[in-house]
């Protein structure tokens, strides 16, 4: 709260001309720290397309990837040992359920206030992750 009350003074103070971005206090012998940069978003702004775009590979991917291949192998376990279902009938709804949570987190994602992303190659790992666990199943 403190923090934004001093946002908006150096804001304020960076509007006129008369007095300085900031006045802080600095301890002797040590520089006054600089003066907090803010970014407001303007309704309808035009998103930052000098960002990199979403990586084939790299963390995130592996995360998706080895999600999906947990989700739908513990989904397997459960239908089949603890609901008393086939492999062959378990594997669909497993990996359709993982499918559709991996779907909605995409959807999820595309709505968030910052940096929004519905990401296809996100969804791409998701599937590679079922496909594995699907070829485990299958064994």
């Amino acid at each position: 709260m403190i923090r934004a009350a001093w946002v908006a003074l150096a804001l304020a103070g960076a509007a006129s001309a008369q007095t300085p971005a900031y006045q802080g206090y600095a301890l002797p012998g040590h520089a006054a720290p600089e003066a907090v940069r803010v970014e407001i978003p303007r309704l309808g702004a035009v998103p930052d397309t000098t960002a990199p775009p979403d990586a084939w590979l790299g963390r995130d991917k592996a995360l998706h990837a080895g999600g999906s291949l947990l989700l739908t192998l513990s989904g397997q376990y459960l239908l089949v040992d603890k609901a008393g279902l086939s492999n062959a009938e378990a594997l669909p709804v497993a990996a359709g359920t993982t499918l559709l949570l991996g779907v909605m987190k995409e959807v999820t994602d595309s709505r968030r206030t910052r940096h929004p992303l519905f990401s296809w190659r996100d969804l791409a790992a998701d599937a590679a992750g079922i496909a594995v666990a699907a070829a485990l199943v299958s064994l």
